[in-house]
């Protein structure tokens, strides 16, 4: 897809690594469509989301005005990812609907893992499972080793949500690789074995879930480390750990309120940063 292989995506719940096209996915000769990715790039790495989705925007019109099947469709990928990102779920799935419509017109008609498994994780945070797996499961088998990478952590993560084991397990050895790896991966690996071990051996998944949790620190994952920590806090909970998992939950639940105003307010400890309340 337009010379470059797009990378993956924290797609679940987390912002994306969108380290696959920045200007290098755009045709030669055209400054104007490099430029717009380039920056689109740079900007969701400093998370200002608002910025890339303009340049996006932008790079795809150039994409459309240059009759590039293969830049609309990087483009329209990128665009998705950043709603995503953003929370909006329901404008990802339009825009990934509208670039395969781009993208067959030019006669694009072939599957698209990186759009699959973009789809598969908005259906996925709009609570449309049944819709979601079989294109997650799709990209598993992409060519590419950070789709399948990023498609085996959404299947592992809509199997452990439906109590299906059996699948749980087989993303667990998708996601099997010679160490080292890099800490993505490792984090991904670790979180889907924990989970897989929670019943059986919930000291040890509270260990795979919190190293989990520290590499997607490391990694600016803030999202998906907060899910790892209650991941952790359900397993010190199963260990008779009561204490550890009040922390951990308190934990988590302060990460996520911090993330997002959406999110429930955190009872049980008082936020240091709060605004003060204006005197009565």
């Amino acid at each position: 897809m337009g010379g470059c292989g797009r990378a993956a995506l924290l797609l679940v719940l987390a912002m994306p690594v969108l380290a696959g096209c920045g200007g290098k996915a755009a045709p030669a000769g055209d400054a104007v469509l490099e430029q717009a990715m380039d920056v689109g790039h740079q900007s969701a790495g400093l998370d200002r989301l608002t910025v890339a989705e303009a340049q996006y925007r932008l790079a795809g019109t150039r994409a459309l005005a240059r009759d590039d099947a293969g830049a609309i469709g990087d483009a329209g990928y990128n665009l998705a990812v950043v709603q995503l990102a953003q929370g909006r779920p329901a404008d990802a799935l339009s825009t990934i609907a509208a670039t395969r419509a781009a993208m067959a017109v030019r006669g694009r008609l072939g599957t698209d893992a990186g759009l699959d498994l973009t789809q598969a994780a908005a259906l996925h945070r709009l609570s449309r499972d049944d819709e979601a797996v079989p294109l997650a499961a799709g990209a598993m088998a992409s060519p590419d080793p950070a789709i399948a990478e990023q498609a085996s952590l959404l299947t592992g993560l809509i199997a452990d949500a439906r109590g299906d084991r059996a699948t749980l397990a087989q993303a667990v050895a998708h996601l099997a690789h010679p160490h080292p790896v890099p800490a993505k991966w490792q984090a991904d690996e670790d979180e889907l074995q924990a989970r897989l071990r929670l019943a059986q051996d919930p000291v040890a998944a509270r260990e795979l879930a919190v190293h989990a949790a520290d590499l997607r620190r490391q990694l600016v994952d803030y999202r998906g480390m907060a899910r790892a920590l209650t991941l952790a806090a359900r397993a010190a909970g199963r260990a008779g750990d009561s204490g550890g998992a009040a922390a951990l939950s308190l934990q988590a639940a302060q990460s996520q309120h911090a993330q997002s105003a959406s999110a429930p307010i955190v009872t049980g400890a008082p936020d240091p940063f709060a605004e003060p309340a204006p005197p009565s």
